[in-house]
């Protein structure tokens, strides 16, 4: 409550991005103070989950594009979430779309963003996760969510995949493949079998290659879907997913539509927040239904879309997630949502 009557009113005076990145550097650097927020924010460590040979201490996680370029990874360990997604993490660094490309719908409780994978590059961010794991615990994990650079034709984005993917493969805890991005032109027709199919078998082989060479456990990879698509499409994906031996899916990114908006916006981008819920949860509800008449090789289900309270959260339980990932509601709940979601 305090947030929201006192600190969110003077953060939301400021341009959503320019503020975004005041305070991300400022709790990247103020690690002193980390100790107090863990006491103020963290929750205890309720219902772990384990897919493979990863254990998430809780059920909450950070979804992708809040911490592009994981600066801050200390800092969500010690607000209580079991991981992050860092990126989207692109081969070569690239500032993104043109600004002003955030715009915040405070009516709706939605966001909507034309970022466009503005990013470090994989260097750099293998870097910063580098250091930050010096200081966190075991049990947060780091998810490394990868896609293509803006310049890279659909025809060529699996050498961008399997750069970042080889790159990062020594830092990355999992890997998720954003598909689904509607601010990288043409990205969504990895959702079509022809690229897709390719696509995860070609990354499972390297993912083995790798693996075998190092000694090591292959990583779990996620694939992270639009919400727009329609149920043939969503029943496409998951068994090319299945298929491949995919670990699971993370249902959804935003949305281009603008679904049970009281005003009208024109701005382009992706919508979260609110008015997503509904479109989220349905491809999530209909993965859940393939996963139950699979009997051999059921698909991990995360859910993200619209998170903003307890009921939600149970929601993407009800509906078959094993995680849920949060982004607009921590923005306009603040870190005290972890409490409530987890509590």
């Amino acid at each position: 409550m305090f947030y929201k009557i006192f600190i969110r009113p003077v953060l939301f005076l400021f341009d959503p991005e320019y503020i975004h990145d005041i305070i991300l550097g400022f709790v990247s650097k103020f690690t002193v103070l980390y100790p107090l927020f863990r006491i103020l924010f963290s929750p205890e460590n309720k219902n772990p989950v384990s897919i493979s040979d990863l254990k998430f201490k809780n059920k909450l996680g950070l979804a992708a594009g809040f911490d592009k370029n994981g600066i801050a990874l200390r800092f969500w360990e010690a607000l209580g979430f079991s991981h992050i997604e860092v990126g989207t993490v692109t081969p070569l660094p690239q500032p993104g779309n043109d600004k002003p490309r955030i715009f915040r719908l405070k009516k709706e409780n939605a966001l909507i963003n034309r970022l466009g994978f503005n990013n470090n590059g994989a260097d750099e961010v293998r870097n910063n996760i580098i250091e930050a794991k010096k200081f966190t615990g075991k049990d947060f994990l780091v998810g490394i969510n990868i896609g293509k650079n803006k310049d890279t034709s659909i025809q060529n984005a699996l050498e961008d995949y399997k750069i970042c993917f080889e790159k990062l493969f020594d830092e990355a805890d999992y890997f998720t493949l954003n598909i689904s991005s509607p601010n990288t032109e043409g990205l969504r027709l990895l959702h079509e079998e022809q690229y897709l199919d390719t696509l995860l078998s070609e990354l499972q082989k390297l993912n083995n290659q790798i693996s075998k060479s190092k000694s090591s456990e292959t990583k779990c990879i996620f694939l992270k879907i639009a919400p727009d698509i329609n149920s043939e499409l969503t029943e496409s994906v998951y068994r090319t997913a299945v298929k491949n031996k995919i670990s699971g899916i993370i249902a959804t990114n935003t949305t281009v539509q603008r679904p049970k908006m009281k005003l009208h916006h024109n701005e382009q981008g992706g919508l979260s927040g609110k008015p997503l819920k509904a479109m989220s949860d349905k491809v999530l509800k209909k993965l859940n239904e393939l996963n139950s008449s699979n009997y051999t090789n059921h698909l991990v289900l995360i859910g993200a879309g619209g998170v903003f309270s307890k009921k939600d959260f149970e929601n993407k339980i009800k509906n078959g997630a094993s995680l849920v990932q949060i982004y607009t509601g921590f923005i306009y709940e603040g870190p005290s949502l972890i409490k409530k979601l987890l509590n």
